[in-house]
């Protein structure tokens, strides 16, 4: 990327990797935490309910790091709705024709991501696959 990143937007996988010592990203995860601290970060609704599951809820430690990240004046948690409907049909059609299957978050995030109106210039995630089309097309980079 030419141009510094202003805003990010964040996976789940990434914050799973960066609040579980076990989890194989996660030495990467902590090498990509600065990106957190440094720009606007996007989370989308969908990213909270993936990233507060039981497991982490019933650990406090990582639970009060991920609010320090939600609360942060420079993250915007992202209202979903504009992209809910599109993102479960095109979920429902991808299974149907058995293509490439994504998760309605994933679709969700493809779906914002796709959107000229949301400002995204990286997005951190290890799982660019699922991503990279539409972050090539979009001139996102991926973290």
């Amino acid at each position: 990327m030419s141009r510094r990143p202003e805003a990010v937007l964040v996976d789940s996988g990434f914050f799973f990797a960066l609040f579980d010592p076990r989890d194989p990203w996660h030495t990467q995860a902590k090498s990509k935490a600065e990106w957190i601290e440094a720009f606007r970060v996007i989370v989308p609704w969908p990213i909270l309910y993936e990233t507060v599951n039981t497991r982490l809820a019933r650990r406090p430690d990582p639970v009060a790091r991920f609010e320090r990240i939600l609360r942060r004046p420079d993250t915007e948690l992202l209202d979903d709705s504009p992209y809910r409907l599109d993102a479960y049909e095109n979920t429902l059609a991808r299974a149907k024709a058995q293509r490439e299957p994504a998760s309605l978050v994933d679709s969700v995030l493809q779906a914002v991501l796709g959107d000229v109106n949301v400002r995204v210039d990286a997005m951190l995630t290890f799982n660019p696959r699922d991503f990279g089309s539409v972050c090539r097309a979009r001139g996102v980079e991926i973290l």
